[in-house]
Order: C-alpha cells, then sequence, then structure tokens
C-alpha cells in the first residue's frame, strides 16, 4: 500500500471512530432527564435521572 492509501486508510478510521464516539454520547445525553430547581436562598439542585426513572421527591439539607 501507498504512503498516500495507509494515510488515507488512517483518517477514515480515525473519522469512522469518532462517529462512533459522537453517536454513544448523543444517544446516552437523549436519554436523560435533567432537573434544576432553586431554593429560596439561591442554592440551585441539578437532577440528571434515566428517561425510566421516577423522581417522586427531593431532600436537601444544609451541613
Amino acid at each position: 500500500m501507498t504512503e498516500s492509501g495507509s494515510s488515507m486508510m488512517a483518517l477514515l478510521f480515525a473519522a469512522g471512530v469518532f462517529l462512533v464516539i459522537v453517536a454513544v454520547g448523543w444517544r446516552s445525553v437523549q436519554n436523560r432527564r435533567i432537573v434544576r430547581m432553586q431554593g429560596a436562598d439561591g442554592q440551585e439542585t441539578v437532577i440528571v435521572a434515566g428517561e425510566d426513572d421516577q423522581v417522586s421527591s427531593v431532600e436537601t439539607t444544609v451541613g
């Protein structure tokens, strides 16, 4: 295989790996729910839940 041919194969392989990583990450993001709540004191709580998770209540404590 020529040098340009092997370079092209390397670029195609790298692009393929990159696309697989992006696809897996995109699917992961799409199956998440993000809830942001802000208390009276300005403190913010962020909840990251899966698509099938049931969040019925949130309890916060100040330590």
